[in-house]
């Protein structure tokens, strides 16, 4: 009997107009970031972006990511943090973007990403400033892109 009830919450849960809250996202403001401290530059802020060359959305934001690396040259410091398993296939992907071999990470075990791309902006001592979970159409990518150089000025 309770088995079937958690089967069918689901679709109670519809019936009744119940709608989930969202998922707390894994990186928010103020909180630290769980990445390793060598990734993070000690003078100034670092954009942490999560991505992997095999993910759909990480390649349609790849000229968008491209664009922002520029902007923020000299302004932030940039690490690719990769999740795909073939380090061979996201170097390249990185240096494509305009990133040195340096800034390409593999993204250790444990790390609260959920979904590929995010994005995290922290200071030195690895205080998040922002976070993104995706980066959507052109119109959001605006959104992050003003307020990620609104937080280095």
């Amino acid at each position: 009997m309770a088995t079937s009830a958690i089967v069918m919450w689901p679709r109670v849960a519809r019936a009744v107009g119940y709608t989930p809250p969202p998922p707390e996202p894994a990186y928010a403001a103020g909180q630290t970031i769980d990445a390793p401290a060598e990734w993070r530059q000690p003078s100034g802020p670092t954009l942490v972006v999560f991505a992997q060359s095999a993910c759909g959305a990480c390649q349609k934001a790849q000229p968008f990511f491209t664009a922002l690396f520029k902007e923020l040259d000299g302004r932030a410091a940039v690490v690719l943090a990769s999740h795909g398993p073939n380090r061979g296939e996201e170097s390249k992907y990185g240096h494509a973007m305009g990133l040195q071999e340096a800034s390409i990470k593999v993204t250790p075990p444990g790390l609260r990403v959920q979904a590929t791309p995010t994005l995290v902006l922290v200071d030195p001592a690895g205080k998040i400033l922002a976070a993104w979970e995706g980066v959507g159409p052109e119109k959001q990518q605006s959104v992050i892109r003003e307020k990620i150089l609104s937080l280095l000025n």
